[in-house]
């Protein structure tokens, strides 16, 4: 447990991660995003981190490369235009996410009539985000998601971002609600980490409390969620999660989601 530690110290050593991965790619040593993936994976695991959990675990660590690309533009800043063409073919994914994203905060993420909903639409639908329309939203998503959660993007961005999305493809609206619930469950995870939860009372308010903050009904995560998280990715002890989860099967529990 980390007692005074804000939220974003508990991303330092994931941080320094990708601070050490990009020194490797400005020295031209990552030529392939196969090797970028394989560059995450191996730092991490020198480290003991857990990549973010999505809606599955399928290429968990190509999807990690997120993390990497917003520390190089939001808190290096050496991704300039140059750069980021030089490096396209390693960064494609995150590229195309970042291009959504920023054209949503440019709209201030109100698609106010049929040409923005359009250009949204055309810009999702790319296949480098993946085969289904459903899974390059949730790609988007995670991109955001990653952004927000290390406190590099507010968190009326992800908010912004999921009710955006939600309006250009109103019949995957609820599963978007689906990393709505997981972004709920990582600050509520955080929370626990943070040593700011430690009653089940507590818990069970915060859950809520997350909510009505987003300002959005239907967002509370399950706790087993929560509970796999708090001892995945944030590390808290078996022993302070029994106390707060005494009810969930103490088996490990694999998130059904992106």
């Amino acid at each position: 447990m980390s007692n005074g530690l804000d939220a974003k110290q508990l991303y330092k050593s994931r941080i320094e991660a990708a601070t050490e991965i990009w020194s490797k790619i400005m020295r031209n040593e990552v030529t392939s995003r196969s090797q970028l993936e394989e560059l995450v994976y191996i730092a991490y695991k020198q480290r003991g981190i857990e990549p973010f959990r999505g809606l599955s675990k399928i290429r968990i660590y190509d999807k990690e490369i997120s993390t990497i690309y917003i520390v190089g533009k939001y808190g290096l800043g050496i991704l300039d235009g140059e750069l980021t063409n030089a490096l396209k073919d390693v960064f494609n994914v995150e590229i195309v996410c970042d291009e959504v994203y920023n054209y949503l905060k440019s709209k201030g993420f109100q698609l106010s009539n049929e040409g923005d909903v359009e250009q949204v639409r055309k810009m999702v639908d790319n296949e480098v985000l993946g085969p289904k329309t459903d899974e390059r939203g949730f790609r988007v998503l995670r991109y955001v998601f990653t952004g927000t959660i290390m406190r590099f993007f507010p968190e009326e961005d992800f908010v912004g971002t999921y009710r955006a999305l939600a309006t250009a493809f109103p019949d995957l609206a609820k599963k978007f609600m689906n990393y709505v619930r997981f972004y709920v469950a990582f600050r509520v995870a955080e929370d626990i980490a943070l040593g700011n939860i430690k009653k089940i009372e507590e818990k069970k308010i915060m859950k809520y409390a997350h909510c009505l903050r987003l300002n959005l009904t239907r967002c509370v995560p399950h706790d087993k969620l929560i509970r796999e998280i708090a001892l995945r990715v944030y590390k808290v002890p078996r022993r302070v999660l029994d106390k707060l989860f005494p009810n969930e099967d103490q088996r490990s529990f694999i998130p059904k989601a992106q």
